[in-house]
């Protein structure tokens, strides 16, 4: 496998991401980096996305709300609720060499993330760098709608979180 350039664009468009967590961006930017390097190294070595890419990847973070989330929801996946995180992929396979492949996009909603994270007595801006790589592996194809793939993605998840020195997201915080 070769090393494959990465662009992450974040943008902030609800004024509490700033305002809790500063370098929001940052921090985006630094999930998804981990979530694309690990996810992409375990991939099966068939997955168009484990060989030489013919361009680099970009991947987009709209750091959002409940309202912007819930819209997204109800228009592509029927749910009428917000959630914390929702990843559209791009369309990898129609690329042409050289061009920039858009793996997807990641949108994560201000208000569920914030209020999951006090939940779970976790900081506001690890649970966001979680749902980022969670986002990530998403768009790389991972899932979790079987126990087998929970477990796999799962494990993904606290290794890509380990590796930023961050908690594992799926134990209870103090």
């Amino acid at each position: 496998m070769t090393a494959a350039r990465l662009r992450t664009m974040v943008r902030v468009d609800h004024e509490d991401w700033h305002v809790e967590i500063p370098n929001a961006a940052q921090l985006s930017r630094k999930a998804a980096r981990k979530g694309w390097a690990l996810g992409r190294r375990a991939l099966d070595s068939s997955h168009f996305l484990s060989g030489t890419l013919p361009g680099p990847i970009e991947i987009s973070v709209l750091l959002s709300d409940d309202g912007t989330v819930r819209d997204l929801n109800r228009d592509h996946r029927n749910k009428d609720s917000a959630t914390n995180v929702l990843s559209f992929p791009g369309d990898v396979a129609s690329t042409f060499p050289g061009a920039e492949i858009l793996l997807g996009d990641i949108i994560l909603a201000w208000q569920t993330v914030a209020k999951e994270a006090r939940r779970d007595k976790k900081p506001v801006a690890e649970h966001m760098s979680h749902l980022v790589i969670h986002g990530v592996l998403h768009l790389l194809g991972y899932d979790h709608e079987c126990d087998e793939d929970a477990a796999v993605m799962e494990r993904l998840e606290v290794n890509c979180m380990a590796s930023l020195g961050l908690s594992d997201p799926y134990t209870p915080g103090d």
